[in-house]
């Protein structure tokens, strides 16, 4: 995994600034603050210049490496180098100096996320974001000085920012002259304001000149290795505690979407054989695909073959009166019982 951030020229040395450049999506695939951590402490330097062109990524990460900062014992001097936003303008509140050229943009929102399972466990999702989010208006209260009722509006929606109107509101303290933005990561899959994209598509024109054109040397880009559907699958059941069943699900060619369906499939399965007390009947039915709907059909047929194995008539052998042309019905016999159930349930 390529990490988001890379430091320049200051681990070990005596150099009196160093450089921490952040210019992709922050802890996707694999939160990297450890690593941040241990590079971060090998800075000597006292001054770090921090660079930022990011769309942003998991806030955890980003809070992590904001604390980190702040507790440094350096002078952080963030630049915004095209876009700090979301998670990425969170990293960019740890300046005690925060320039942004005429041409660059922040924005902040509230954090979000998505969320699978019954009522209660979604209400759970959304009490966690809610703290989150009070964690993250603290701190653009605290350095910006925003009234909470204006910074709760802002963080409501996705709020792009100008490098002036950064200014003025508190999230940077000096905006500087407009350079050529250049894009670091994958444009196509940030979610940016035509006004936003439009910075990177212009970029600064050519002036005339008599001197001799020279090409640049372009180093090619690292490719971007995105999750193969394996390693989907297996990171969806890790994240449900259903790793047992990763190998199946992936060897089956379920994508993602299905196998979070499985999950849910799986877990009512789960608690059906605990309520029926047969457990042991689970495993199978989630490694082969059974339904909620058969599993429940075959609980009740176990169920009332257990029943009948083990139920003792108290009833008179009807055998006699039948010959006899009694009127009386034949006793109900608990397999009768749970065929009836069953076919009701379905």
């Amino acid at each position: 995994m390529r990490p988001c951030f890379a430091f320049n020229a200051a681990a070990g040395t005596d150099a009196t600034e160093a450089t921490l450049s952040i210019y992709d999506e922050i802890g996707f695939w694999g939160v990297q603050a450890k690593d941040f951590s241990v590079q971060l402490a090998g800075v000597k330097a006292p001054v770090l210049n921090v660079e930022i062109n990011s769309p942003g990524g998991d806030v955890f990460a980003g809070l992590a490496i904001f604390q980190m900062l702040r507790a440094s014992g350096k002078e952080v001097v963030v630049k915004v180098m095209g876009v700090a936003a979301s998670a990425a303008s969170l990293i960019a509140m740890a300046g005690d100096r925060i320039v942004m050229p005429k041409n660059t943009f922040m924005m902040i929102h509230n954090p979000w996320s998505f969320a699978m399972g019954n009522a209660d466990e979604l209400r759970q999702t959304a009490d966690t974001l809610d703290k989150i989010g009070g964690s993250l208006l603290a701190t653009y209260a605290a350095r910006t000085g925003l009234p909470e009722d204006e910074l709760t509006a802002m963080l409501a929606t996705d709020t792009w920012l100008t490098a002036d109107e950064a200014l003025e509101k508190g999230f940077a303290t000096e905006v500087t002259d407009a350079f050529e933005a250049k894009a670091q990561f994958d444009m196509a899959r940030a979610d940016l304001p035509e006004r936003v994209r439009a910075v990177f598509k212009a970029g600064v024109q050519p002036v005339a000149s008599d001197e001799p054109s020279v090409e640049p040397v372009v180093e090619p880009a690292e490719p971007v290795i995105e999750p193969t559907a394996t390693e989907q699958v297996e990171a969806v059941a890790k994240a449900h505690g259903m790793e047992a069943y990763a190998a199946v699900w992936a060897l089956a060619g379920l994508d993602a979407p299905t196998v979070r369906a499985r999950i849910a499939d799986a877990r009512e399965i789960k608690a059906l054989s605990v309520v029926a007390k047969k457990t042991d009947l689970a495993d199978a039915a989630i490694r082969a695909g059974t339904s909620v709907a058969d599993f429940r059909a075959a609980l009740v047929k176990a169920l009332a073959e257990e029943d009948e194995a083990t139920h003792t008539s108290n009833s008179q052998p009807q055998q006699k009166a039948q010959q006899a042309g009694s009127t009386e019905k034949p006793p109900v016999s608990s397999q009768s019982l749970w065929a009836s159930h069953n076919k009701q349930a379905k």
